[in-house]
Formats: C-alpha cells, sequence, structure tokens
C-alpha cells in the first residue's frame, strides 16, 4: 500500500513538475530591469509599471452569469455553440503571393490577415487554446487555417500580452517575421527566438514606417499580464495604420473610454476599425467593451466599415457565444453604420464585400 502510495505521489508530482515546466515556457521572459528603468520617463509608466488612462474597476459581487472563478476555464463552456461554426479553410495556398489591395480575412477572435497596398499583416495569431496549459480555456472549434500554412507576411502585429492574443507556438513558427509589438513584449519574442532586429517596440504615440506604410500605437484601457508578478510590466496597444489613402484603426482590447473620440479627431476618419465586441461583464465593466460602447467607439474614431472580433472563440465572460454580436447589429443598425460580419476564413474585400450573416 505504502509502495503504491509513493507511486501515486511521485507520478502526481511528475505530472505537476511537467506543467509547471511547459507554463513557464508560455509565461516567456519579462522585461529586463534595464528596461524597466527606460520607462520610467514614460508619463503612463508608474511605480513600476504601466498605467490604463482609467483605473480598472472589478465588482466581482455583480457577475453577470456567474461564478467567474478560474475552474470554469477548464471544461466546455456551457455558452458555447451547440455545433461547428461555419467557416472557410484555408491554406498557404488561399493567399496571393503578392499581398492585394485591401483585403481581411478573420481568423477568429482577435486573430486576422490584412493586406493594405501591397503589405500583409497579420494581428494577434491565436490558433490554440488561450491559456499556459494545453487544456485550459478551449476554443468552441478549430481555427480555419493551422500555423504551418500561415501565408509569408510583412509584420506580426501584437496588441498586448494576454493569451487569447499572444501564442508562444505561433510566434516561434514565424519567427524569422518582423513583429510590431508594446513595449516590453519584445523580451518574452526574444526569449522564444525571435531575433532582437525583427522586433519594433512602440509605446504610446510612436510609429513605424516602411516606405508608404506607417502605423502608430495608440491609447487603450486595458491591462497586461501572463503570469504571477508580471502584471503591467508590459504595454498594450491600439493601432493606426496608413497606407497610401487607406486608413485603419485597430482597437485591441480596451474598456471604452474618451480616447476613442481623440483618436477620430487625430486621425480619423477610418477606412475600416476592427473593434472587439465580446468579453464583457458587469463584474469587469471596463476590461471590455459592452457592445453598445463597441458601437460608439467605431461612430467616435469616425470608422467608415467596422468589423467586429473578439468573439466566437473563447467564452471569456459568461454569456452566449452570439449575444455580443446580435447586440451590436441592433446597435449599429441604429446608428446607421454598417458592420461586416464575416465567417472565419471567408475573404472579404473592403469596400466591395458584403458578407452574409452566418449564424
Amino acid at each position: 500500500m505504502k509502495k503504491m502510495l509513493l507511486t501515486v505521489m511521485i507520478i502526481v508530482l511528475v505530472i505537476f513538475g511537467a506543467l509547471g515546466a511547459y507554463a513557464l515556457r508560455e509565461i516567456g521572459a519579462s522585461p529586463s530591469a534595464e528596461e524597466i528603468k527606460s520607462y520610467e520617463k514614460l508619463s503612463y509608466f508608474r511605480n513600476g509599471e504601466f498605467q490604463s488612462p482609467q483605473q480598472m474597476v472589478y465588482d466581482f459581487d455583480n457577475v453577470r452569469n456567474g461564478p467567474a472563478g478560474m475552474w470554469r476555464f477548464l471544461s466546455s463552456s456551457p455558452f458555447a455553440p451547440a455545433r461547428d461554426l461555419p467557416q472557410v479553410a484555408l491554406s498557404r495556398g488561399s493567399f496571393p503571393e503578392q499581398p492585394e489591395d485591401f483585403t481581411f480575412y478573420w481568423l477568429g477572435h482577435s486573430s486576422a490577415i490584412m493586406d493594405i497596398n501591397g503589405v500583409r499583416l497579420l494581428f494577434d495569431p491565436v490558433l490554440g487554446n488561450a491559456a499556459p496549459i494545453p487544456f485550459a480555456v478551449p476554443r468552441y472549434g478549430k481555427a480555419p487555417i493551422d500555423r504551418n500554412e500561415l501565408p509569408p507576411v510583412d509584420y506580426i502585429i501584437i496588441t498586448h500580452n494576454h493569451y487569447d492574443h499572444l501564442e508562444r507556438a505561433t510566434v516561434q513558427a514565424l519567427k524569422d517575421r518582423r513583429f510590431i509589438v508594446p513595449l516590453g513584449v519584445g523580451a518574452a519574442l526574444r526569449g522564444w527566438g525571435v531575433p532582437a532586429a525583427n522586433i519594433i517596440e512602440l509605446g504610446w504615440k510612436d510609429n513605424f514606417a516602411d516606405g508608404s506604410f506607417k502605423i502608430t500605437a495608440e491609447t487603450a484601457v486595458h491591462y497586461s499580464g501572463r503570469g504571477l508578478g508580471g502584471r503591467n510590466k508590459t504595454l498594450w496597444n491600439s493601432y493606426v495604420i496608413q497606407s497610401g489613402d487607406k486608413k485603419v484603426y485597430w482597437a485591441g482590447d480596451s474598456g471604452y473610454g474618451e480616447h476613442f473620440a481623440a483618436i477620430g479627431r487625430e486621425y480619423g476618419p477610418f477606412d475600416l476599425a476592427a473593434i472587439e465586441i465580446d468579453g464583457w461583464n458587469t463584474g469587469w465593466p471596463n476590461t471590455h467593451m459592452f457592445p453598445h460602447e463597441a458601437v460608439q467607439a467605431a461612430v467616435e474614431v469616425g470608422a467608415r466599415q467596422m468589423i467586429p472580433v473578439h468573439w466566437a472563440v473563447f467564452d471569456l465572460a459568461l454569456h452566449p457565444w452570439h449575444e455580443s454580436i446580435d447586440m451590436v447589429l441592433d446597435e449599429a443598425s441604429a446608428a446607421k453604420l454598417p458592420v461586416l460580419t464575416p465567417q472565419m476564413g471567408e475573404k472579404v474585400i473592403i469596400g466591395k464585400s458584403r458578407p452574409a450573416k452566418w449564424w
């Protein structure tokens, strides 16, 4: 009996040790002390942390559709779709060798590929689960493309380091590409094998240009963190993207705030705004936007069209998977704001395509 218990204990310790090692690899490196010191001159860095323009609010006594405990992320969600969602399967051959004029492929959640004036961009590529261990925060269904089938891209754009936006395995599969990331996120990428020369780190109002392509990092109401003690050690960005006569706003993750109107005044109008619509809850009211706020944000930045992202893949906030998009379409109709709702993997030609409702 003692021998059996000892064997069980050893097996349990080995499993936990393996999970711990796996999680540490997924968490990635944090900014060095030297990097942290360089951030101290920034108005939005204080007491060793990046600061949100608004203080983050949490009211766990007011969680909608609770409970909100971490254990719910270890199994399938009761709010998930009853069957696999329709999608267009993609491979490397689905994309023209030369990037096109203005096309968009939504890969699910906040992941997307966009061609803009001959430059190909890949946003927040997460094609697996959204946690540092393989069975936590599972997807509703498989991604429309395998990471090894992703086409050549000019830049990979990361909004922040949360697991539903930054995935080690995909970063390593694309480590020879160039990455545009918020301040501090480069440390994790370097630890995963991305050459430092391939990493462009931007703080708020910083920009990077390559020919007619220009990207400017802008404000967002959010936070960062991948492991214990790592909260707000790296920045989170929205982005203004310009190329020739085209202009896109990529909101990243953000609660609603005055920054949307300010961005609209400074850079708008935009041909397209990709706005997050899911992840909202009364228990964390300004971590993400409620549907009416997402539409208001698109209006305030001056979007000619809105494409909803950050939905249909993970249950992050305890509401039915299609609730957010249904509410957004109602709000957008009242605001007379055109909304593009492609299936995952469906090709959208901006300014021409009108994807049909598919859910």
